[in-house]
């Protein structure tokens, strides 16, 4: 199994995937994705995606989701670590219980403060409904 960057034409199919894995994601313009399908299957299921997204020049690490059938088997943190390798720093938010994952990933944790304007914002939007989201960074 490959990672692959997403191309235009795989955008349906993606949208698709996180629809089936009861995962709303939007896929936009300047956004980067990253999926890994299974190649051993004639449809070339997609089995494990993330996306990066550009908040104030800062890559965000968002909808990184595995599908169930295919967790514990370490699809994600090599999506992680792909994106680790594109990027000279990531920053993401996480809910409590995944907070420790990602600091294995070499995460640490960053204060509102230290984030871009619209990243602080969007973190405040996102902690009315889970007050426990906690943002991330990692740096090379």
């Amino acid at each position: 199994m490959q990672i692959i960057q997403a191309v235009k034409t795989d955008k349906k199919t993606i949208k698709r995937f996180y629809k089936s894995n009861h995962y709303s994601a939007r896929f936009i313009g300047d956004d980067v994705c990253y999926f890994i399908q299974n190649d051993n299957t004639a449809e070339q299921e997609l089995i494990a995606c993330v996306i990066i997204s550009y908040q104030q020049s800062t890559p965000f690490l968002h909808a990184l989701v595995v599908n169930k059938d295919y967790r514990s088997k370490g699809l994600a943190t090599s999506l992680v670590s792909h994106c680790q390798q594109q990027f000279q720093q990531i920053t993401c938010f996480v809910e409590l219980p995944l907070t420790k994952w990602y600091l294995q990933q070499g995460f640490e944790l960053t204060y509102k403060q230290q984030l871009a304007t619209k990243l602080a914002s969007r973190l405040l939007a996102y902690q009315q409904k889970s007050p426990f989201l906690q943002s991330l960074i990692w740096q090379k």
